[in-house]
């Protein structure tokens, strides 16, 4: 998905927490499926786990981690939680590098393995480069660093109204932003659909809701980003993915299938791609993907675990 050095290639990131893709798939969500029949997507199961812990409750709970033995090769031993999965996205390595293993944070590497966004900036100066999110934890640990020239940080927890109008806070944000700024690489993230998840489990009618509302939220912000008075000049990719799944009674950390399944879609507005089928896109695949599609190439003493994707 590499794209040429120039500055009229822009990237959009968004990240849904604990969207497990079976269901997103059965949803009908419109415009997840319209970018998925048009784009190119692929599910992968996470490296790690913590087999008989305890499942997270909640977006930010500390849970404390159990030990897990190696396997006489590398052994990544991490609980499918957010932080982890975040910071995996983030810095397009896994937690036995950027230090995250729980939703602490407790030993980051964010010095050594910053986040894309801010690996782009230092390459190319002049990009800008912006993050909106519902977590503050993201923020407030440094997975997506200082250094990122336009920042919106909210708090699912304290805000009035809760995630659900934290998330529509950050997508009226974003979505002001794409349409009267010029920004180069923008991440977004959405958190309502763990939290749902997490208090009812995601087979509820609740967690349906919260998977439509963001859908609609990732169509303002693809409607403000084609309605740019230059977007006939410039080359989006946009990126979708999530950080891990849920167990059907609502929870992660663990093993299952169901908490280790992850997607990525991907897709070039303006493009059809026909909806290809990405061979295990793994989440530390996406940021080497954004700075790709910026012409940022990945040198190897970055020390990365993932690779562009190439549909």
């Amino acid at each position: 998905m590499a794209r040429s050095n120039t500055a009229r290639n822009k990237v959009l990131v968004v990240g849904m927490d604990g969207l497990r893709f079976d269901l997103l798939a059965a949803s009908g969500a419109p415009v997840l499926t319209a970018l998925m029949s048009a784009g190119a997507y692929g599910t992968s199961m996470l490296p790690y786990g913590e087999a008989g812990a305890p499942r997270t409750e909640s977006i930010g709970e500390v849970v404390p981690k159990s030990p897990e033995p190696g396997d006489g090769g590398r052994a990544i031993s991490s609980r499918t939680d957010s932080g982890p999965g975040w910071s995996s996205i983030a810095t397009g390595v896994w937690p036995d590098k950027h230090g995250v293993v729980d939703n602490a944070f407790a030993d980051p590497r964010f010095m050594k393995f910053p986040d894309f966004l801010t690996r782009a900036k230092s390459v190319r100066p002049d990009l800008v480069t912006s993050a909106f999110f519902s977590w503050a934890a993201l923020a407030e640990h440094g997975a997506f660093g200082p250094a990122i020239d336009h920042r919106f940080v909210l708090d699912g927890y304290t805000c009035e109204g809760g995630w659900s109008a934290a998330d529509e806070r950050v997508t009226a944000a974003a979505e002001r932003h794409l349409g009267e700024d010029d920004p180069d690489a923008v991440f977004v993230y959405l958190g309502d659909t763990d939290e749902v998840a997490h208090e009812l489990g995601p087979h509820c009618p609740e967690y349906a809701a919260a998977l439509q509302t963001q859908d609609a939220h990732l169509g303002r912000l693809l409607d403000a980003v084609r309605a740019r008075p230059a977007y006939r000049e410039e080359r989006w990719t946009v990126l979708v993915t999530t950080d891990h799944g849920h167990v059907d009674e609502g929870g992660h950390g663990g093993v299952s299938d169901e908490e280790r399944t992850v997607f990525v879609i991907a897709h070039h507005l303006g493009r059809d791609l026909g909806g290809q089928r990405l061979a295990a896109p793994r989440l530390v695949d996406v940021g080497p993907t954004a700075l790709a599609a910026l012409g940022v190439a990945i040198e190897p003493a970055w020390d990365l675990d993932g690779a562009p994707l190439e549909p």
